[in-house]
């Protein structure tokens, strides 16, 4: 048993109720050292219960603060897992809009190369056929002439002929004559 201030005082306080004190202060008759005695039970009682509400007090105090602790090591918890978590949501959304934006990305520059790519084969198309066009043209012109001057060819042997023939006609008739 350690002795400490406490039982001290509680040693004295005793000392102060017993039998001593009220035998010495006691009148001849034995009524108030019964009435002593039972006052100092009382006083006995009231102070082991106000131990028992001490301990009571500080019991709940203990339940208390390991409860308040319990909550604040909780919520840290939980706000930790929250913040992890938007931590992670917001890198993972970040990551999905980058990709769909280089997809986007990727995709337009696709369209214009193949944009690109049907106006360079549209304007060779065009060009080629100008190309033909020109070439069919001149071929025409070509052929026109050249049945132009078969026919003038024609019509001057046709001439010749005739002429030939009036002047051998002329003659014939000359000689007759």
């Amino acid at each position: 048993m350690h002795i400490t201030a406490e039982k001290i005082k509680e040693a004295a306080e005793a000392l102060e109720s017993t039998e001593l004190k009220s035998f010495m202060f006691q009148e001849p008759t034995a009524g108030p050292l019964t009435r002593r005695r039972r006052s100092s039970r009382s006083t006995g009682r009231s102070r082991r219960s106000t131990r028992g509400t001490r301990r009571s007090t500080r019991g709940t105090r203990r339940s208390t603060r390991r409860s308040t602790r319990g909550t604040r090591r909780s919520t840290r918890r939980s706000t930790r897992g929250t913040r992890r978590s938007t931590r992670r949501s917001t890198r993972g959304t970040r990551r999905s809009t980058r990709r769909s934006r280089r997809s986007t990305r990727r995709s337009r520059r696709s369209t214009r190369r193949s944009t690109r790519g049907t106006r360079r084969s549209t304007r060779r198309s065009r060009r080629s056929t100008r190309r033909s066009r020109r070439s069919t043209r001149r071929s025409t012109r070509g052929t026109r002439r050249s049945t132009r001057r078969s026919r003038r060819s024609r019509r001057s042997t046709r001439r010749s002929r005739r002429s030939r023939r009036s002047t051998r006609r002329s003659r014939r008739s000359t000689r007759r004559s």
